[in-house]
C-alpha cells in the first residue's frame, strides 16, 4: 500500500530555486564587467523543477 504526501523539498510547489543563479534569474555575463544576462539554466525565472517530486508537488510513500 502507498500514499502521497506533500514534497518536503519544494513544499508542494513543484519548483525550487535555480542552483545556478540561486533564484535571482540573472547572472553576470563573463567578461562583461558586470553586465547581467538571464540565467541560461532557468531562462530567467529563478526557478527549476523539483527533482524530488518531478514537479508534481507530492511524493509517493510506501506504507
Amino acid at each position: 500500500m502507498s500514499h502521497h504526501e506533500t514534497c518536503g523539498r519544494c513544499g508542494g510547489s513543484g519548483q525550487i530555486s535555480c542552483n545556478l543563479c540561486h533564484g535571482t534569474g540573472r547572472m553576470v555575463q563573463p567578461g562583461s564587467y558586470g553586465s547581467e544576462i538571464p540565467c541560461p539554466e532557468c531562462g530567467g525565472t529563478g526557478k527549476d523543477t523539483c527533482h524530488a517530486c518531478s514537479g508534481s508537488g507530492t511524493v509517493k510513500l510506501d506504507d
